[in-house]
């Protein structure tokens, strides 16, 4: 859903034109690199809270292209050829977290009145945005990897024929990996690792607990819109509660999300569980 959708018309000063020209040469370095600088220059933007219509109008487009580019490409740890963005090797997840802070923070009434735009358009687009982001991270994740992990590693240090040779590298790994061929696999392994577990951290961490929220403070009462959002945020129907559970929780705000039988079951299996976990708890309610 890109900003011309709802009649923002593209910019051509301000970060967006110099962020769509380095997508079109696929610099991924240098664009994520220029995200970083734009996601900082939105942020002062919106705490001063002053914004011309120009000003409105490059940021929707930034956050466009920001949370539409492509990511890096997971490094491969099954090559010894040195994945070529380790030194920015977060850029790309870090600036489409911070998309969803970038959208928490707009004041839509305002934005609404410097662009002449409904309300209802500004929701829909920045709630568009934020669940493409959320499934695009959600997809590139990799659930139970750190249990593949082990063998990984004893498969890239097998190849060393003494585990006196393996023990000592282990012990001192900066000063005595650079001497085996297989260091780039180890760097690679070990990069792929620590991305996968970031994109499980900043989904969970950061985005959901913004993006429900916003839901229900956009679409109260309209369970449809929430349930439709979630969805295309890539959770299935058995997870959409769960979610709300981990982030809004069940309070006045979001009951209307709990409506209906399967609510019901749910609430009653989530406080089972609670009693479960805490069996005073339990004992106390039965006296």
């Amino acid at each position: 859903m890109p900003p011309d959708s709802i009649h923002i018309r593209r910019s051509t000063e301000g970060h967006a034109p110099l962020l769509k020209s380095l997508l079109e040469q696929n610099d991924l370095k240098a664009f994520y690199q220029h995200a970083k600088t734009v996601l900082t220059a939105i942020n002062k933007l919106q705490h001063d809270g002053v914004m011309t219509r120009e000003e409105a109008c490059d940021m929707l487009w930034s956050l466009y292209l920001i949370g539409g580019a492509p990511m890096y490409e997971a490094p491969d740890y099954t090559s010894d050829q040195p994945w070529p963005y380790k030194n920015e090797k977060n850029n790309d997840i870090y600036s489409k977290a911070r998309i969803s802070t970038a959208i928490s923070l707009m004041d839509i009434n305002q934005l609404s009145t410097t662009l002449k735009i409904s309300k209802r358009k500004l929701i829909h687009f920045n709630i568009s945005l934020l669940s493409s982001i959320i499934k695009k991270i959600k997809k590139m994740h990799i659930k139970n990897f750190h249990k593949n992990e082990e063998s990984l590693y004893h498969e890239i240090f097998s190849p060393i024929k003494h585990q006196s040779e393996m023990d000592a590298s282990a012990k001192d790994i900066g000063n005595d990996i650079k001497d085996y061929e297989w260091t780039h696999k180890w760097n690679n392994l070990v990069t792929f690792s620590s991305r996968n577990q970031m994109l499980d951290t900043y989904v969970i961490r950061i985005m959901e607990k913004r993006f429900i929220p916003m839901l229900v403070k956009y679409f109260p009462d309209q369970a449809g819109e929430v349930v439709k959002y979630i969805r295309k945020a890539g959770y299935g129907d058995g997870e959409v509660l769960d979610l709300i559970d981990r982030t809004a929780g069940y309070n006045s705000k979001t009951a209307y999300l709990y409506q209906g039988k399967s609510g019901e079951e749910h609430r009653k299996k989530f406080h089972q569980k609670i009693r479960n976990s805490c069996p005073d708890v339990s004992r106390n309610a039965n006296k």
